[in-house]
């Protein structure tokens, strides 16, 4: 049986129309909702490297403009498919996104970083649950809205069992959020722990960034299987 092919969206409309929805994103930072929708077309861009082996190649300087991080992780994503396929899913680009997150927190430029959830950081009033997950808990919110609306859109036809889930992820974290009574983690407060190892809350500094440092863990565990399974077929 043939596998069918879904050629509706060419790369570089998903490349134009996710750059258009992180721009607005950005710049909306009052109301920044456009900034969750924004990864959807990234993710059905990771789809090509299914259908061609070569597409990496000719795209990475569209990623590269996009951002280092951005590069590095679809790349990261791109080689681990090569070498454990199918088994693979769109979530691991979300791992090797927070890992990398986790990493510039931990270099001496973490100040002069950008991070996803700073997109957010100026609705403080949605992000009351962070005081569990940490600041970049928020980065895991917007890529996992965005993975799913990717599987709702771009997967294959509309799917609205997905759309329903995405609109769930994207409201249920703000409702929740207004009926706590706790503050949330801010961006000065992810900093501050990590460069002068303050006491911000008691469950944070316990924990600090839970998300994205197990992100990093098991990014490291999934490149390592795929070294090893690399190395394993050149023999």
């Amino acid at each position: 049986m043939v596998k069918k092919k879904n050629n509706a969206w060419q790369p570089w409309l998903l490349f134009l129309i996710s750059a258009a929805l992180f721009i607005a994103g950005w710049l909306m930072k009052s109301f920044p909702i456009f900034i969750f929708f924004a990864f959807a077309p990234l993710f059905a861009v990771a789809d090509q490297a299914k259908e061609n082996d070569e597409f990496w190649v000719n795209t990475e300087f569209i990623l590269l403009a996009q951002a280092i991080v951005f590069t590095v992780a679809f790349l990261a994503y791109s080689f681990a498919y090569s070498s454990l396929g199918s088994r693979l899913g769109k979530f691991t680009i979300i791992f090797f996104w927070l890992g990398l997150e986790y990493i510039l927190l931990k270099l001496p430029w973490r100040n002069e970083s950008i991070f996803m959830a700073d997109a957010v950081a100026l609705k403080t009033s949605w992000l009351h649950w962070t005081t569990y997950t940490g600041y970049l808990g928020a980065s895991l919110w917007i890529l996992c809205t965005g993975l799913l609306l990717y599987m709702a859109l771009f997967k294959n036809s509309i799917n609205l069992t997905w759309l329903g889930l995405t609109l769930a992820l994207l409201i249920a974290p703000i409702a929740f959020s207004y009926f706590m009574s706790e503050s949330g983690i801010n961006r000065n407060d992810m900093i501050s722990l990590y460069t002068q190892n303050s006491s911000v809350a008691s469950r944070y500094t316990k924990q600090g960034e839970l998300v994205p440092r197990t992100a990093a863990w098991i990014s490291v565990a999934i490149l390592l299987l795929a070294f090893v399974k690399t190395q394993t077929r050149k023999k």
